[in-house]
Parts: structure tokens; C-alpha cells; sequence
């Protein structure tokens, strides 16, 4: 299909209408009998319908059925059932898929695509294991420590000059990292390795922020900026030093065992925390984490607890996306907001958009702020290319899905990208960088906090 295909509205009314068939078992860990024969049953929820097909966006950069939601099925149930042999082409086919779940959105049929997808490419990852990269780049991602003396390495290079010489030398070409290099941020300084961060004023409850892998060394300003304005607001803010990454990345890669122990890892430093939520500022962990802790059979099956059982001393733990829980708190009488008059265009993420389903909650914030206009960025139902490792798998369609985001930037010209999403925010700000469009990315988090001030006595 042609780049120009809108999204068909009846298709979502339809889906409104049509009654969602009995839920499916869990999803079997890969160590048990089971994921393909659950992956046949879920295949067979499709109607091959193509009601998603207008909404899935690499099927509307290639017009190639096996780019879309609906020819994803079909490759995945022949290969659970064994028609279809693991082969490059398939995996390419399967590796493409972004994973954004707009065609969720819109399935008569109540077909839990996400949770399809990640089965295809574990079934897949048994046949075919995962390139040297991908399991380094695993590996590092879960060892948060490390990721933090890798995080003071960069800095270095950043502030010494050492950048700016490796870039002209072509070192980066040579080693064929120019491309991961390229989506490097200005590294703000490093964290405070504080594990209590006592509320400020009158005490409204106390709270956990998880602080993810790569967001602790490429997004530590968002995070900075989450525990002044928690504790600004009377929050106890606890950073439980046993929490590690969420897991996206290994279930990504087709490794649900690895994302199931991780997952088991950050529930457990949750609830010995005892707090009343866990907060999360990066949308696509806050996805993952929340399927966690609704004990979600995307995670990996029967073993799963149910939520009611993540609770400590007879508390339950929450975990929620930071905008989502600033919904309802207001902000002490000591304190407003300073006006902003400048446009700010909102990009909606996937994991927040169709995951989470709390876009909403951004522009619920921001709309907070006295002057600032705020501008949905066009087409946010179409994912940006920027999902999790997907610049680096598949660039050549990264960068035509973000050329669509960059053309809608240019002609609107906002002083301010909001994303909550860092995935999106780093995809995004490179491209910018790329075309010289002087646009800064945020987090919306960051803007609010900026803004905060006390009122003057």
C-alpha cells in the first residue's frame, strides 16, 4: 500500500462492536512444551480480515503482505506448526515488524498480536540463535552497573574533545558503529547513587522509581528531574538498588526466559520496597513492567503471580507511568507554574499510545503549563521507527518512518518535541541533528519540572 493510505475509522468502530473470543492460556516459557502449539491457537484468532493493514506502518512503506499484521500470522503459525522451515527470509520478515501493536487497535477479533510477535521470534531464536551483538548489547543491558562505567567512559569522550576528533578521523566508519554513535544524546552528569530521596513539605506517600538500563546513563536528566519533582510534591522517593532492566530488549529478541528473570528480579526489589507505587518514566519499561505486575502471561506463563500478590504488609504496588500518576495530584499551595509561550509538539510512543493506552496523560500534563500551546504531532498513530534496538536492526525503514516524523516537524517549526519515550527521543533528535532543524526533544516530565516555581510570599 502506498505511503499515502489513512487509517480506515470504521475499522475501529467495528471492532467496538464485535464480542473478543475466550482468552487464550499463557504463553508457555521457552523451557516448557507448549509455545508453538500456543502460537497455532492464537494464529487462529486472525480472520485475515486485513482491517489492519491501513494501520500497520511497514506495510504501508512496502505494500508487501508479508510486512503486515495479517501475513505476519500466517508466517508465524507455519512455522509453529512446522510447514514453514526457520530461514533468513522468514526472520527478516518477523525482525521488521516494530512491534508498535496499532493493529491491536483495531482487531475484530481480539487477536493479542504483541504477545504473537514474541513468540514467532522465540520460536525462532530456538532454530536460529541471536548474532554476537545482540547478546553483547543483551548482556550489557543487564548489568546496570556497568552500563553506569560505561556511562562515565562517554562522558569523557564527550567532554574531552575526543568525540569531535573520532567522528573526523572516520574511526566510526571503519569500526562500523557510526550509526550507533550517531544516536549518542549529550550526556547529562550522572545520577546520585542515593537510594532515599526524602519528600520536601508535608509527606503525601512514598514511592519507588525504576531507572531502567540505558535511561540511567542516556536519560539521567529525566530521572534527576522525576525525584526533585516527586519530592517537590511530598513524595518519598526509593530507588531500590536490587531493580535491573526491564526486560523490553530480551523479549524483543525472542529471549522470554531472560525477560521473565528480570522481570521476577524488579517485582521482588518492589515489594520489599513497601511503597505505594512504582514509577516509571520511560514508556516502553513502564509497558513491560506494568505487564509484570498485573502478573500479564506475555510474561512468560503459569508462573506468573496474579497482581493481587505483588503487595507487601498488605499494600499493593502499583506501577505506573509517571504522567499517569501525576494525573490526580495537584500541587502544593506554595507552588505554580511559571507560563511557557511556545509551541510544544507531542510525539505519542507506541508503548504509551497502544500499550499503556495513556497518551493522554501527557498532553494532561503539559495542557498544565499557563501559555504553552500544545500541538499533537501529525500522524502520531504511526510509530516512528524508534522502537527499542530497531535503528540499529532495521535502519534503511527506521529512517523512512522517521522522515515522515521530521517532514511533519519542519512544516510546523514547535520550539519543543515532547516524547516520553526515550527510544523515540534519541531516533528522533538524530534525525534532527542529521537535517539541522533546531528542535529540542524532551521528556514532557522534564518540561513540567522546569516550570515549577514557588509562589512568591
Amino acid at each position: 500500500m502506498p505511503d499515502s493510505a489513512q487509517p480506515d475509522n470504521r475499522s475501529a468502530t467495528r471492532a467496538e462492536h464485535i464480542p473478543v473470543q475466550a482468552p487464550l492460556p499463557s504463553i508457555a516459557p521457552i523451557t516448557m512444551p507448549g509455545l508453538a502449539q500456543w502460537t497455532m491457537q492464537a494464529a487462529d484468532r486472525c480472520v485475515l480480515c486485513g482491517l489492519c493493514l491501513p494501520h500497520c506502518p511497514t506495510y504501508r512503506k512496502t505494500g508487501d503482505e508479508n510486512e503486515s499484521p495479517r501475513g505476519r500470522v500466517v508466517l508465524m503459525r507455519a512455522l509453529a506448526s512446522g510447514a514453514l522451515p526457520a530461514s533468513e527470509r522468514l526472520a527478516a520478515h518477523l525482525s521488521q515488524c516494530l512491534g508498535c501493536r496499532a493493529c491491536e487497535h483495531v482487531c475484530p477479533s481480539g487477536v493479542r498480536y504483541g504477545q504473537l510477535i514474541e513468540a514467532g521470534r522465540t520460536l525462532l531464536h530456538t532454530q536460529q540463535p541471536a548474532a554476537w551483538p545482540t547478546r553483547l548489547g543483551l548482556g550489557f543491558s543487564a548489568r546496570p552497573r556497568l552500563l553506569e562505567g560505561i556511562g562515565a567512559a562517554l562522558r569523557v569522550y564527550q567532554r574531552s574533545g575526543l568525540q569531535r576528533l573520532v567522528r573526523a578521523s572516520g574511526l566510526l566508519r571503519l569500526l562500523r558503529v557510526q550509526r550507533l554513535e550517531s544516536l549518542l544524546p549529550a550526556l547529562p552528569a550522572a545520577l546520585p547513587r542515593d537510594a532515599f530521596h526524602p519528600a520536601e513539605g508535608a509527606r503525601r506517600g512514598c514511592v519507588a522509581l525504576f531507572l531502567g538500563c540505558v535511561a540511567r546513563v542516556l536519560d539521567a536528566e529525566t530521572l534527576a528531574a522525576a525525584i526533585r519533582l516527586l519530592t517537590r510534591l511530598g513524595f518519598d522517593v526509593v530507588i531500590p538498588n536490587a531493580q535491573t532492566c526491564c526486560g523490553a530488549l530480551h523479549r524483543e529478541a525472542g529471549r522470554p526466559e531472560q525477560a521473565h528473570a528480570l522481570a521476577r528480579l524488579n517485582l521482588d526489589a518492589f515489594r520489599a520496597a513497601s511503597v505505594d507505587a512504582v514509577i516509571t518514566v520511560a514508556s516502553g519499561c513502564g509497558a513491560v513492567l506494568a505487564d509484570a505486575g498485573r502478573g500479564d502471561e506475555s510474561m512468560g506463563g503459569p508462573h506468573r503471580e496474579p497482581a493481587a500478590e505483588h503487595a507487601n504488609a498488605g499494600r499493593r504496588v502499583r506501577i505506573l507511568d509517571i504522567h499517569q500518576f501525576l494525573a490526580d495530584i495537584a500541587l502544593p499551595e506554595s507552588m505554580t507554574l511559571a507560563p511557557l509561550p511556545v509551541t510544544i509538539a507531542v510525539q505519542d510512543p507506541c508503548s504509551l499510545r497502544n500499550a499503556l493506552r495513556a497518551e493522554q496523560t501527557v498532553y494532561a500534563l503539559l495542557g498544565r503549563i499557563p501559555a504553552a500551546r500544545i500541538v499533537p504531532l501529525a500522524e502520531n498513530h504511526l510509530c516512528c521507527g524508534g522502537a527499542g534496538a530497531y535503528p540499529l536492526r532495521q535502519p534503511a525503514m527506521a529512517g523512512l518512518l522517521r522522515a515522515d516524523k521530521l517532514a511533519h516537524l519542519q512544516q510546523l517549526q514547535p520550539a519543543v518535541l515532547a516524547t516520553a519515550n526515550l527510544g523515540c527521543a534519541l531516533h528522533l533528535s538524530a534525525g534532527l541533528r542529521a537535517q539541522g532543524l533546531q528542535i529540542e526533544v524532551v521528556h514532557p516530565l522534564v518540561l513540567f519540572e522546569r516550570q515549577l516555581r514557588l509562589k512568591p510570599t
